[in-house]
Formats: structure tokens, C-alpha cells, sequence
């Protein structure tokens, strides 16, 4: 006598499999639909971090490799060069110590060398690249939206009873609360600070409030954010943090985790529909390899380069 597997809920092993396929498939596609946005703005804004003359809010204008093989920076000396220089000054200045670069110095420069000046309102800022002998400038048009300064005369105000004096109490009982005792009172991390709006003369203004210092600034209120489009798309990109309040940024930085946790789940759930595919596991298998090769190889470069230069 067989036994029939007991299939009463209508649903075989198979089907469910089915099911979770289907249902992961879904949750890569609605995900990615839905975070199309931030996707774009992620993917975009980070090329222009790295690029500064993708959608420049300043041109940029090149300069003739000839001007600048005559100009001074022909005499400027190479990496190597300045290594040598500074371990020289350094061997001078010490007292009885012994200062000599390593075989394996690796001297680099970590930026062009950047030079500003203003001209018929305008800022100028000349790159040179040491490395390749060339030059370019960018023009910086006035920000159309700067915000108005008012009660410029006023710089600092004193708040009585102080609210950072309170702040820092508690802080200090906090440390004594867990055993922690420095001597010292905590000092201020950051500068919180408190942002509202108010009038001057029946005129909007915007106030920004430093707990730490009591600094205050006044600044004429037009609903505009002070900033271009392209410093606009790059603070985005680099907002971090949440806030002790709901407002927009609070839900900005919701979003920021929705994105980090959906980033994961893609990969994750890449992962699985290319493993169901069988006749691209091969080549598949051989593009990650190729990923795990190259993020171990920049982790290895990078972490030399910060370990390096502290940058």
C-alpha cells in the first residue's frame, strides 16, 4: 500500500519554488523601477564629483602646453624631487637624527595645485597639473541666488540662560553616568545649529543660530537655497545623517537606506537569476572572478595610497 504525499493546500514544492522566483524577480524589477531616481542622481552627480567638467557650472579653458613649458612651472620639480627636498630640510633641522627616504617612497602628488583671483566680479581658478606640464582655467560666473546678508553689524549674541552651557552639563553627566571622568569639560563636536525663519522690518529672513559659539547669520529670505543647480544635485549626493526633526532631509535620509539596502537586494537577487540561467553560469562565474581580482587589487592600491598620505 503507497502513501500519497499529503498535497491538501493545493500548492506542490514546485509551484512554491516557482513562487519565490517569480516573487524575487519582482522585487529586483519594482525596486529598481521605483529608485529609478536616485539611481540616476547616485550615477550621475558621482561622475560629476569625479569629473569636474561634467556639466560644469564654470567652463573651463585651456591653455597652450607651449605658455606653460615657458612659464616657471618648468622649474618645478618633480615628486621624487620635492621628496629628496623635504627629506634635505628635514635632515638639516634635525638634531642627530638620521632621515632618508625609503626605496620604496612612492612620492606622489595627491592634487593639481589650484590658484584663485577675482576680476570684474568674477572668480578665476587656475589648475596646473605638476605631472603633465598643463594648465586650464575656470571662470566662476557670480551665484545668481548668493543670499543678502542683513544685520551684518550683528555677528554673535549670548543667549541667557545658555542653552550650550546646558547642553554641555549633561553631556559631562552622561560621561560620569558610564564611568567616564577626563577632567575636562566635553568639547563641542560639529556645529549644531538652529535654523528658522523671522522678519526685519516686516522683510523675511532666514536665521541660522551656532549652538557652539553663538554666531548668528541673517540673510534676506526668497524661498531660493543659495546654490546652483550643480552644487544643488552634488549636496544631494553627499547629504548624510539624520536630523532630530521629520522634515524633507529626515525623509531624504530614509530614502538614502531604501537605496542601501536595495543596492544589496539587487546583487543578491542578480546573483540568483543568473545562477538560474545554466548556460551563462560559466560565463558568468568568469565576470565575477574577474570583480573579485580587481576590487581585492583597488582595495590593496587604495589602502596604500590612504595609508600613505593619511588622506
Amino acid at each position: 500500500m503507497s502513501i500519497e504525499p499529503d498535497n491538501r493546500s493545493g500548492h506542490s514544492p514546485r509551484s512554491m519554488w516557482s513562487r519565490v522566483r517569480i516573487l524575487i524577480r519582482r522585487i529586483h524589477l519594482y525596486t529598481g523601477l521605483f529608485l529609478l531616481p536616485w539611481v540616476f542622481l547616485y550615477g550621475i552627480t558621482g561622475a560629476m564629483f569625479n569629473h569636474q567638467g561634467l556639466f560644469p557650472v564654470a567652463p573651463f579653458t585651456s591653455v597652450d602646453k607651449q605658455v606653460v613649458a615657458n612659464s616657471a612651472l618648468k622649474s618645478f620639480p618633480s615628486a621624487e624631487q620635492m621628496a629628496q627636498q623635504v627629506v634635505d630640510a628635514l635632515q638639516r633641522s634635525a638634531d642627530g637624527q638620521q632621515i632618508a627616504l625609503l626605496p620604496e617612497h612612492g612620492a606622489e602628488f595627491t592634487n593639481a595645485l589650484l590658484f584663485e583671483t577675482r576680476a570684474s566680479g568674477v572668480r578665476h581658478v587656475v589648475h596646473l597639473d605638476p605631472v603633465n606640464q598643463s594648465a586650464a582655467v575656470q571662470s566662476h560666473p557670480g551665484n545668481p541666488e548668493e543670499p543678502e546678508l542683513m544685520l551684518t553689524e550683528i555677528r554673535n549674541i549670548t543667549l541667557e540662560p545658555n542653552p550650550f552651557e546646558a547642553a554641555q552639563t549633561s553631556a559631562s553627566q552622561v560621561l560620569d553616568h558610564v564611568g567616564i571622568r577626563s577632567g575636562n569639560p566635553p568639547a563641542p563636536l560639529g556645529w549644531s545649529k538652529l535654523n528658522f525663519l523671522a522678519t526685519v522690518d516686516q522683510q523675511p529672513v532666514r536665521v541660522t543660530y551656532v549652538l557652539k559659539d553663538g554666531h548668528i547669520d541673517v540673510s534676506r529670505y526668497t524661498g531660493e537655497d543659495g546654490m546652483t543647480l550643480r552644487q544643488f544635485l552634488l549636496r544631494l549626493h553627499t547629504s548624510h545623517g539624520q536630523p532630530p526633526h521629520w522634515n524633507g532631509r529626515m525623509y531624504w535620509s530614509v530614502i538614502v537606506d531604501v537605496m542601501a539596502i536595495a543596492m544589496v537586494a539587487w546583487g543578491i537577487t542578480g546573483l540568483f537569476m543568473w545562477w538560474q540561467l545554466k548556460r551563462s553560469r560559466v560565463i558568468g562565474a568568469a565576470v565575477i572572478g574577474c570583480s573579485v581580482v580587481t576590487a581585492v587589487f583597488l582595495y590593496v592600491s587604495l589602502h596604500g595610497f590612504y595609508a600613505t598620505t593619511k588622506l
